[in-house]
């Protein structure tokens, strides 16, 4: 009996491992936030803020736009990062305080299936998420860290 109840233990321990690493395999790194996706130019970027009523107010300061997001459960303030040819590479979500940000992480890894960390960042195959203090950070990954993860 203790022989078959072994046997059947591995094989739980088997199925439930085989299926995590599909539901993690399924998880999509977001690239995006809202309309605005990573690898847009500045002058998509800036049009969508200006068409579209879900951003409210947001300010040009060079390489990088500012947005107060209004009616966010989880981000109060984005910050769009452009490289010197005016691509977009990086957007930064900063957490809403009063939420706390074990429980935004939390809420943000449930919408997108992700096992973000303030520890670990998530990389899949030319994107990168990742947690620094308050803010949340999506952003294309660099030749280097494409290299990296490859291995």
């Amino acid at each position: 009996m203790n022989k078959k109840t072994a046997c059947l233990a591995a094989a739980m321990v088997v199925c439930f491992a085989m299926m995590v690493g599909v539901a993690h395999s399924e998880a999509k790194v977001p690239d995006s936030f809202r309309d605005i996706k990573l690898g847009m130019n500045k002058a998509q970027v800036v049009e969508l803020l200006r068409k579209n009523p879900t951003h409210f107010s947001f300010e040009d300061m060079g390489d990088e736009v500012g947005e107060i997001i209004r009616g966010h459960d989880l981000f109060r303030y984005a910050t769009y990062r452009f490289d010197k040819a005016g691509v977009l590479v990086e957007i930064g979500l900063q957490m809403r305080e009063i939420i706390g940000r074990d429980k935004c992480i939390e809420t943000f890894n449930q919408q997108h299936g992700l096992q973000l960390t303030p520890l670990s960042k998530t990389v899949d195959s030319n994107h990168i998420v990742e947690v620094r203090d308050n803010t949340v950070i999506l952003r294309l990954a660099a030749e280097k860290d494409m290299r990296s993860a490859a291995k």
